[in-house]
C-alpha cells in the first residue's frame, strides 16, 4: 500500500497569499516552501497538486450564481500563482493535475476513491467539502487541515445531506430558510424528520435536491482521460537558477539548497524517465 498525498492546489496558493507583499514574490516563495514542508512531513510515495477546472454544470444549474460572490484577485496574485504552477509543473516531482471541466474537489475525490483505491490517502485542504471523503468505517482516506494542524474527524451524520439543508456560503449555495447547523443535524439524524419537513413545505425538497447536486462530488469515470498531468524534468540546476532570479536567496543558498531539493528525491520514482 502506497501513501498518496493530494494537495488542494488553489487552496494552498490562497493561503500563501498572506505573504504576497512580504518580500519579492512572497506568495511564490511561501507556496513552494509549503509544498516542501508537506512532503517532508508526510513522506508520501506519490504526491499530487490539483488545480481547478471550470465547473460549467454547476454554474449553469445555479443560473450563474455558483461562487459568483468571490472577490477577483489583482495582477500580482495572478502572476505569482502562475509562477508557482509553472515551477511545480516544470521542475518538481509532484504530479500537477487538472480537469478542464471539473473543480479540484471532484478530481481529488476521484483520485482518492478510484485511482488510488488500494492506497492510503492524505488530502490537504481547509475546504470542509472534503469531509465527504472521510467516514468512521474507512480510515484509508484522511483529511489534514494545515491551518489548524489537525486531522479532521468524520462527523456522526451524512455531511452532504447536512450541508444541502443549511447551505454553503463559501460557494454561494443558499440553504433552506430557517435551517442552521443544529437543526440540519437534528433533521438528518431523526428518523422521518426530513420527509416530514418536505411534506409540510414541499418547496424545501426542491432546494434540498438542488443543493445535493451542487455539493456532492461529480462522477469523472467517463471523462477522466481529459485530465492533464505534468511531466517535469529533473534539472535541479535550472530550478535553482530560476529561483535565484526570483530573489529567493535563503532558499537557494549553499547551506539550504541541497537540503531543500533532497526532500523531493523519493518522489522522482513517479517519473521513471527522470528517476
Amino acid at each position: 500500500m502506497k501513501h498518496v498525498l493530494i494537495i488542494d492546489g488553489l487552496n494552498l496558493i490562497h493561503r500563501a497569499r498572506v505573504a504576497m507583499f512580504d518580500a519579492n514574490n512572497g506568495l511564490t516563495s511561501t507556496a513552494l516552501r509549503s509544498v516542501r514542508s508537506l512532503i517532508e512531513r508526510f513522506k508520501p510515495d506519490v504526491a499530487y497538486f490539483v488545480l481547478e477546472g471550470k465547473p460549467q454544470r454547476r454554474i449553469d444549474e445555479s443560473g450563474g450564481t455558483y461562487k459568483a460572490q468571490r472577490v477577483t484577485m489583482d495582477d500580482t496574485f495572478w502572476l505569482q500563482k502562475r509562477q508557482v504552477i509553472d515551477i511545480i509543473a516544470d521542475h518538481l516531482p509532484v504530479i500537477l493535475i487538472r480537469h478542464p471541466n471539473y473543480e479540484a474537489d471532484d478530481v481529488i475525490a476521484h483520485l482518492a476513491r478510484h485511482v488510488h483505491i488500494e492506497d492510503r490517502v492524505t488530502v490537504v485542504s481547509t475546504d470542509s467539502d472534503f469531509i465527504q471523503l472521510i467516514n468512521n468505517d474507512d480510515h484509508r482516506i484522511s483529511l489534514y487541515s494545515p491551518i489548524k494542524d489537525v486531522f479532521v474527524d468524520a462527523p456522526g451524520y451524512n455531511y452532504v445531506q447536512w450541508k444541502a439543508l443549511r447551505g454553503d456560503g463559501a460557494d454561494n449555495i443558499k440553504g433552506i430558510p430557517g435551517i442552521g447547523n443544529k437543526r440540519a443535524e437534528k433533521l438528518i439524524t431523526t428518523p422521518g424528520a426530513m420527509e416530514e419537513l418536505f411534506n409540510k413545505k414541499p418547496e424545501t425538497r426542491q432546494i434540498y435536491e438542488h443543493n445535493l447536486s451542487m455539493i456532492g462530488f461529480e462522477n469523472l469515470e467517463n471523462s477522466w482521460e481529459k485530465t492533464t498531468q505534468s511531466n517535469p524534468s529533473r534539472t535541479n540546476d535550472n530550478l535553482r537558477l530560476r529561483l535565484q532570479a526570483l530573489d529567493f536567496v535563503s532558499l537557494t543558498s549553499e547551506k539550504s539548497w541541497s537540503k531543500w531539493i533532497s526532500s523531493f528525491d523519493r518522489l522522482w520514482i513517479q517519473f521513471p524517465s527522470q528517476a
